[in-house]
């Protein structure tokens, strides 16, 4: 007895050493197949989740150089290699649970990513790398440009993508994670609190549109989301693109729609000049709002499943044909476009001039004939020298005057002449598809799903939400739905780790609802 004893033990030892080493083996892996492969060999070892989980979340990670910034690169999900930035904080330690700031730049449309001297240069003087330094943060610096914008396919994926990256490498405070930027920076943020707010527990949204994820990036933006994330948001009374008494009332909507949105209006243009005044106040803000991994009340609202999580909630389907219920309002607003564009991108260029880049169709460059690779010299009397000019002759323009530019094409002067397009108004939010929408709530093992046009909904379950060794009850539009105890599930646990990394909320099980 006393050898079958001994032998147990060394079995059992084995055994945790096995999956341990597996488990491992599979966090330093990117092997789809070979994911795969250790995800069921651990399974079959049959390790209790609350062993994993403290595995998981004792992870110990690498010494690393700090008050440093990294410049590295990464391969895009469209085969293009794109650099991106960390900067490392005099305070980081490795065992100490340290803040991430991401940071979305401006000019993410324009042809060609940021150069990589010139992304070096702009972190002496950025305004959030100085807050990082100071408050002890990580902060990560994607670059973006024309086909990998903050609201398309690519640029979306890169910034799932580094977070994750920094999260494998980091010790990274998982409740502290923050997005945040100025101009197309900030019109990220608000596109990600309302499209893909997993990640963060706030964002900070200076001189942004609200509307720009949707109008650009055609994707399914809806002003209720912003109710489950806070939001910073500036804007500047004389902004040439997104002015206070324009942006005011598109801030109000989505107040109105339930959004958690700090708002302040600053003086000045379309320029940062008012970030030093504004720091104090994010960097208190930011701190105010760790993110609660278990908000009580969920509101989600979406077109498409892809895009339909939010914290421990997701709609997986949406009922295309069904009537909306009562309280399922579309929240919207009108704006007037009388914003003098000439529609064309700026590349790179040394000479003297403005240079044209890709010109747009339906423009004021598409009807004068502007090409690309033209160098505009002249606008009527005045000479273009570069942008600065280029922006003061639009200065003196309004929707609807017509306009005559000089330009050299193939070392011929060209005199070209045309009209700006007319005032229009906009919708801010571009919804053409049918939404679905849910307000959900839990109190103790009890979980209540409102829904409009939900045709299946899943539940992510935490052992810090839910007590396991007690039914969980949902309930939808007052049907009981589901009620029963919750098993773990490592297979799953596993799988939702390795997408998002993240060790203090590690999901054990999910329950899918199809009604």
């Amino acid at each position: 007895m006393k050898y079958l004893s001994v032998m147990m033990v060394l079995l059992s030892s084995t055994s945790a050493a096995d999956w341990q080493e597996n488990l491992q083996k599979l966090l330093e892996t990117n092997s789809a197949s070979r994911q795969e492969n250790l995800i069921e060999k651990i399974a079959q070892e049959a390790p209790g989740w609350k062993e994993v989980s403290d595995y998981l979340v004792g992870l110990e990670f690498r010494e690393k150089e700090t008050d440093t910034v990294l410049l590295r690169k990464t391969t895009c999900i469209d085969g293009d290699e794109r650099s991106w930035i960390l900067y490392i904080p005099p305070s980081y330690d490795p065992v100490k649970p340290t803040p991430l700031f991401v940071n979305l730049h401006g000019g993410v449309s324009s042809p060609e990513p940021i150069p990589d001297s010139s992304a070096l240069e702009r972190m002496e003087d950025n305004i959030f790398k100085k807050m990082a330094g100071e408050n002890g943060w990580l902060m990560l610096f994607p670059f973006g440009q024309f086909g990998a914008t903050w609201w398309d396919s690519v640029g979306m994926a890169n910034i799932n993508n580094l977070v994750r990256t920094v999260k494998r490498e980091f010790n990274v405070d998982d409740d502290r994670v923050w997005m945040g930027g100025y101009s197309d920076g900030a019109s990220g943020s608000f596109l990600y609190g309302m499209l893909d707010p997993r990640d963060y527990a706030a964002f900070l949204a200076l001189s942004g549109h609200i509307g720009v994820g949707s109008l650009d990036g055609c994707l399914p933006t809806y002003a209720p989301n912003l109710a489950n994330t806070p939001t910073y948001a500036v804007t500047s009374f004389a902004d040439e693109l997104y002015p206070s008494a324009k942006m005011r009332p598109t801030v109000k909507m989505a107040q109105d729609a339930g959004g958690d949105i700090y708002y302040r209006e600053q003086e000045g243009r379309h320029e940062f000049a008012y970030a030093e005044d504004e720091a104090e106040r994010l960097v208190n803000f930011l701190d105010r709002h760790p993110r609660d991994p278990f908000i009580p009340k969920i509101t989600w609202e979406t077109a498409d499943p892809g895009f339909g999580k939010c914290r421990w909630f997701s709609i997986d389907e949406v009922e295309k044909e069904a009537d909306a219920a009562d309280w399922h309002v579309d929240y919207n607003a009108t704006l007037v476009n009388d914003r003098v564009t000439i529609g064309f991108n700026v590349p790179e260029y040394e000479g003297e001039g403005v240079k044209v880049g890709k010109v747009f169709d339906g423009t004021a460059a598409d009807s004068m004939g502007l090409e690309e690779d033209d160098v505009i010299i002249h606008a009527e009397d005045m000479e273009i020298l570069g942008m600065d000019d280029l922006n003061a002759y639009k200065q003196t323009k309004v929707r609807g005057d017509s306009i005559h530019m000089t330009v050299i094409r193939a070392n011929e002067e060209i005199k070209l002449h045309g009209k700006l397009p007319e005032p229009t108004e906009y919708k801010v939010f571009n919804h053409t598809d049918t939404s679905a929408r849910a307000n959900v709530t839990f109190f103790a093992n009890r979980i209540d799903v409102e829904g409009s046009r939900v045709g299946a909904f899943t539940i992510y379950v935490h052992p810090d939400m839910i007590r396991l060794e007690h039914p969980l009850v949902i309930t939808c539009n007052g049907k009981e739905v589901y009620n029963q105890k919750v098993e773990p599930d490592i297979r799953f646990m596993l799988n939702n780790f390795l997408g998002n990394r993240d060790r203090s909320l590690i999901y054990v099980a999910e329950v899918k609802i199809e009604l």
